[in-house]
């Protein structure tokens, strides 16, 4: 009752159930966007090099731009900041709807416009990240950061499994249309959502200050700096095998659309199931040790379905990869969101997508290219074994970081 109880009282603020609501459908034509750009990329080469090239192309943006818009979610309007970028994305999936159904596109074009898409979502990313304190009570930070979490792993297992639907009867140009629809609902959402008003904002300072300022503030925490720079290697080492899953579809199981739509929907599943989890605990305490636990099982499975070729197996695995990567991210994210200043709050968080998103756009570009010439199996299982290294350093500093975060 206890937990079911953190999950009402979060839901009893009117502006983060109506954000919620809507969000979820734009975040379901995200997913499927990204399904689609993925399999026509592999349809286009058959190569894992292009493959994770795209997906870096759709994360790599985020290493400039989001600290500069995470100081600009600090100083401006987050509620108007949120309304264009997501205008932005909208219109960009129109465009690239057009090129494939005139058939013009290749895969030139298509990585042009998966850097489009990054940019805008590198963008949104530090603004959607600091806006969800904004929508709730302070006591329900840590439900809402959670559920939130939730809301993307449901759209990751809903808006494959569609778009394996949609590609196998129309084309992935359908699928792209979908995703431009589906940012209706959010965009007409934001007139019922009223945002506090902010009353300490500073326009003078010169953005590479304002950055700075967010790089001092973790790097005199250790703590902080910690769960960063764990987050960071993990998600070099772990988060480009799902982005990689049209390449093991392709290459090592032979199958198609509508196994890549399987493989994301099983990964979405335990996301789903993980963030659930957390979202009804509804309390920091036991979070570092959650995060540590479940970073190891990231590693493991990654290990065992690197190695694998049966399909039974590459699933349970790549279910236990989804289950395990999200219980350490978001508990490391609700963690980070329950402890930082409001008004640094964009700065740090700009900084978290920065390192977390743009490690897993350097190794997903490396694990593609290297498995070009010697295949999926090798690159993962050596970037699984620096992952464990790097978990066992932080794991010796587990005592400080529950001390900071949990007491």
């Amino acid at each position: 009752m206890a937990n079911l109880a953190a999950l009402r009282s979060v839901f009893s603020n009117k502006n983060f159930a109506i954000y919620v609501s809507a969000n979820s459908v734009s975040l379901i034509g995200f997913w499927m966007q990204r399904l689609a750009i993925s399999w026509l990329t592999w349809e286009i080469t058959e190569s894992e090099f292009w493959v994770g090239a795209v997906a870096f192309a759709e994360l790599a943006p985020l290493l400039i731009i989001s600290p500069i818009v995470g100081v600009w979610a600090d100083r401006f309007n987050r509620k108007m900041l949120t309304i264009l970028c997501q205008s932005a994305m909208m219109l960009q999936a129109v465009a690239l709807y057009l090129l494939i159904i005139f058939e013009v596109i290749n895969i030139e074009l298509l990585f042009l416009f998966a850097l489009l898409d990054g940019i805008f979502q590198a963008a949104h990313q530090p603004i959607r990240l600091s806006i969800i304190p904004n929508l709730v009570a302070r006591k329900d930070i840590v439900s809402a950061s959670s559920f939130t979490a939730v809301v993307f792993n449901v759209a990751r297992l809903l808006g494959p499994a569609l778009a394996g639907v949609v590609i196998g009867l129309y084309g992935t140009s359908v699928a792209v249309l979908c995703n431009a629809l589906t940012y209706i609902p959010i965009l007409l959402a934001w007139f019922f959502i009223h945002l506090p008003i902010k009353t300490t904002i500073k326009t003078s300072d010169s953005i590479a200050k304002g950055i700075k300022e967010g790089i001092s503030y973790v790097r005199n925490i250790p703590a902080l700096g910690n769960i960063f720079i764990l987050q960071g290697i993990l998600a070099f080492g772990i988060r480009p095998v799902t982005l990689m899953l049209a390449a093991f579809i392709g290459a090592v199981y032979k199958g198609g659309a509508e196994d890549l739509a399987l493989y994301t929907a099983i990964l979405g599943l335990g996301a789903v199931a993980a963030g659930m989890y957390i979202t009804l605990r509804g309390r920091a305490e036991g979070l570092v040790k959650s995060m540590l636990i479940n970073s190891l099982a990231s590693i493991l499975a990654l290990a065992v379905f690197a190695w694998a070729t049966q399909i039974l197996l590459g699933l349970l695995m790549i279910f236990i990869v989804g289950w395990s990567i999200t219980l350490s991210s978001v508990s490391s994210q609700t963690l980070v969101q329950n402890s930082i200043d409001d008004e640094l709050r964009g700065r740090v968080l700009s900084l978290w997508a920065a390192l977390t998103r743009g490690a897993t756009a350097l190794g997903v570009l490396l694990i593609g290219f290297v498995a070009e010439y010697i295949g999926l199996f090798w690159p993962n299982l050596i970037a699984a074994m620096l992952c464990l290294y790097g978990l066992i350093i932080f794991w010796r500093r587990s005592q400080q970081m529950r001390l900071y975060f949990e007491s």
